[in-house]
């Protein structure tokens, strides 16, 4: 069954969270290489009926996830130690399902092609 203390591989290789079926206007705000630590916001698209029902790579066919579709607005800051995720803290708030950020044209709002405000100023 599924843990919070596995990694993050280990977490999207499960299968069980297979209901996150878009992540979307993704934001790098600042990084910090000599730190480690990166810090982002994204929209994660849950999806529900069919699209709930799946086979984990162990073989089981299972159904998991939300009740209705879905979306989270998140704020999430990662700590990397030797290229690898090591922690995650997050804040999620629930916007209406689809709802564009309000920083995004609506067609870079729907599009998973991550964006760097850094250097790009918008």
């Amino acid at each position: 069954m599924y843990s919070s203390y596995w990694s993050c591989k280990e977490q999207f290789e499960s299968g069980l969270i297979h209901f996150v079926w878009r992540i979307r206007d993704c934001r790098f705000v600042a990084v910090d290489q000599e730190h480690g630590i990166v810090f982002a916001f994204a929209f994660f698209d849950h999806a529900l009926g069919e699209d709930c029902t799946f086979q984990t790579p162990d073989g089981r066919r299972i159904t998991a996830g939300p009740m209705e579709p879905n979306s989270w607005q998140l704020a999430e800051l990662f700590k990397i130690e030797n290229g690898l995720i090591r922690w995650i803290e997050a804040i999620m708030l629930p916007p209406p399902y689809g709802m564009n950020s309000g920083w995004s044209s609506w067609e870079d709002g729907l599009s998973s092609e991550a964006r760097d405000v850094t250097t790009s100023g918008s």
